[in-house]
C-alpha cells in the first residue's frame, strides 16, 4: 500500500468504531428501560393507580351564637313625678227657653202673607169642524204607488182626518190609523198637502171658514191596482 492510502485507512477506522459504540449504548439503554417497565416499574405504577381513594367529609363548624346585650337599667328620677290632679268641673248656665207669650208677640208682629188667587186658564177651544169632502177629487188625484212597496208587496189602508180651508181645498191632514207601512202613509200625507183634493167648507155668518172634516177618510193601496 502507498503512504496516502494507509493514512486514509487510519482516519476512517476510528470514526466507524465510534459510531458502533454509540449505537451499542443506545440499544443497551432501550433494553434496560424495557426490562425495568416489564418488571418492577410497571408494578409500582399499577399499584399507585389501583390504590383506593379515601374521601373525608369535613363538617363545618358553626360560629358561636351572638350574645344578646342585657336590657338597659330603668331610668332613675331625682324627684318623684307630681300627683295627678283632675281638672275642676265647669257648669255652663244656658238661658231659659222663651215663654209662649214671647212667641205669640213675635208672631203677632209679622203680618200674614196673602197669596194672590191663582187664575184658572180655560181649556183651548176645540178646532172647528164641518164641511164635506169631494169624493171625485180623491178618486181623480191618487198618489203613485211606491215602487219599493210594490217589490215588497206592501198594501193597506190609511185612515186620515183632513182639513178643508176656506178656499175649498184640502191643505192639511193627520194620520189617525196607520196602514202598517210608513211608505204608504207618507205617500197619502204628501198628496193631501198638495191641495188637489177639493172640499166644501162650512160657513159662519154666510162666509166660508176653514175646519177639520168631521168624518175620517180611509185611503187604500192595493197591489191589484199596481199590476
Amino acid at each position: 500500500m502507498s503512504y496516502l492510502s494507509q493514512s486514509s485507512y487510519r482516519r476512517q477506522q476510528p470514526q466507524s468504531s465510534g459510531r458502533l459504540v454509540g449505537i451499542a449504548v443506545v440499544v443497551l439503554l432501550h433494553v434496560g428501560l424495557i426490562y425495568a417497565l416489564m418488571t418492577g416499574l410497571a408494578r409500582s405504577v399499577v399499584q399507585v393507580i389501583t390504590d383506593p381513594i379515601k374521601t373525608e367529609i369535613i363538617e363545618e363548624i358553626a360560629p358561636p351564637p351572638e350574645e344578646t346585650p342585657p336590657p338597659p337599667p330603668p331610668p332613675k328620677f331625682d324627684t318623684p313625678p307630681p300627683p295627678f290632679i283632675p281638672p275642676p268641673e265647669v257648669n255652663i248656665l244656658q238661658p231659659p227657653p222663651p215663654t209662649s207669650t214671647a212667641i205669640q208677640a213675635t208672631t203677632a208682629e209679622r203680618p200674614p202673607v196673602v197669596q194672590p188667587p191663582t187664575r184658572v186658564q180655560a181649556p183651548p177651544a176645540p178646532p172647528p169642524t164641518g164641511g164635506k169632502i169631494d169624493v171625485k177629487s180623491l178618486a181623480k188625484n191618487r198618489p203613485e204607488y211606491p215602487a219599493q212597496s210594490i217589490r215588497l208587496e206592501e198594501a193597506g189602508t190609511t185612515v186620515m182626518r183632513l182639513y178643508c180651508n176656506a178656499d175649498g181645498r184640502i191643505s192639511d191632514a193627520t194620520i189617525e190609523k196607520s196602514s202598517g207601512f210608513d211608505r204608504l202613509d207618507q205617500a197619502w200625507m204628501k198628496e193631501a198637502k198638495r191641495g188637489r183634493w177639493r172640499c166644501e167648507p162650512p160657513t159662519v155668518d154666510g162666509k166660508p171658514q176653514g175646519a177639520w172634516l168631521p168624518s175620517m177618510v180611509p185611503l187604500t193601496f192595493r197591489l191589484e191596482d199596481a199590476r
